[in-house]
């Protein structure tokens, strides 16, 4: 089976597709609690009280139940008489910053194993820690892997991290191809370049596994607020963007036969006003919707229960039958004299 994971940066669920909360109550609180360096308030005196999350009604009919901005999205957790689908709640451990969070989404690593906590990935150990396509690739040689990405910390080695490794002896064969998209018009454009780049490849090529990150909603969610109607007009262009890739891939199983895994998270929500990093109910509820194209899902999906951020890239690796202790061979580099304990929030070290 061949993987697409889209990855669609700071989305809030309960916009995106509320119909998902209103029948699983594992998207109401969060399955663990914070680090308390990370929650509301740290550094500006006490810390703001929690607003509980609203009750879920799951008496309503399906044609009262609300309606989301993400069609594409929905299509791709009810399923259909050939193909089914699910969403999954997944908690953020906070800070609930897309460095740490898409790091853990995508390694299968903790923020501690990782040593991943902010944006600028100071002190990181992602080389101990490939992504999901390198460990891919290192379950299967032969395997062919994409990722295009608008954010410059996934693709581009002049950027932070990279979050996915460069293989460039893959790149050099074709076999593993990266794509980062001109900045120079703006967000919105730069994922469409992302979206149309991953979906001829998509479509043409049919690698075995692909990754697509869009940064349109994040930045909207900055800029505006989660409760704007720029945030909104985001979630439904994101949502536009990723069935171009859905296409592509059922295509390839229309007419090629071939077994497609579709997969989208998000790695935090927004604030009302905007911003993110910290504990917040909607900032930390994130999701694994997951659809096979063509047929049922795969055993390790036929779950409702919560999992966590660290927990998504050795779910999807089970459900397209790659085994992830097939790296545990040896224990030869292990660091064994440096314990990483995170950022203090001492703004002492603010330059």
């Amino acid at each position: 089976m061949k993987l697409l994971l889209v990855c669609i940066d700071g989305m809030r669920l309960d916009m995106a597709l509320p119909e998902a909360l209103q029948h699983n109550p594992g998207f109401i609180h969060p399955d663990h609690p914070a680090d308390p360096r990370f929650v509301r308030g740290v550094g500006e005196g006490e810390p703001v009280p929690a607003h509980p999350a609203p009750a879920l009604d799951h008496t309503l009919p399906v044609d009262q139940a609300p309606v989301g901005l993400a069609p594409t999205l929905a299509r791709l957790v009810r399923g259909d008489d050939r193909s089914q689908g699910t969403i999954i709640p997944m908690w953020m451990t906070p800070p609930t910053d897309s460095a740490p969070g898409w790091t853990t989404i995508l390694t299968g690593a903790t923020h501690e194993q990782c040593n991943v906590w902010w944006n600028e990935f100071v002190g990181h150990d992602m080389a101990r820690h490939p992504d999901i396509l390198s460990q891919i690739f290192f379950a299967n040689p032969l395997a062919r892997t994409i990722a295009a990405a608008t954010w410059d910390a996934f693709v581009s080695p002049y950027g932070p991290g990279p979050i996915i490794h460069q293989r460039v002896d893959q790149q050099r064969t074709g076999q593993h191809q990266l794509f980062s998209p001109d900045l120079a018009e703006g967000i919105d454009r730069a994922d469409e370049q992302v979206s149309s780049w991953a979906a001829w490849h998509l479509l043409h090529e049919g690698p075995d596994a692909a990754v697509v990150y869009f940064e349109g909603v994040d930045n909207a969610g900055h800029s505006y607020g989660a409760d704007s109607e720029q945030y909104r007009q985001a979630v439904r262009h994101a949502d536009e963007l990723t069935r171009h890739l859905v296409k592509a891939v059922a295509e390839r199983h229309e007419q090629l036969g071939e077994q497609w895994l579709v997969a989208v998270t998000t790695d935090h929500g927004h604030k009302p006003e905007g911003g993110h990093g910290e504990d917040e109910v909607e900032v930390r509820r994130s999701f694994l919707a997951a659809h096979h194209i063509g047929g049922a899902l795969p055993d390790p999906l036929l779950r409702t229960d919560p999992i966590r951020s660290h927990e998504l890239t050795p779910l999807l690796l089970r459900a397209v039958g790659v085994h992830p202790g097939h790296m545990d061979a040896s224990d030869v580099g292990v660091l064994r004299d440096v314990k990483p304990v995170g950022p203090s929030r001492e703004m002492d070290f603010e330059w």
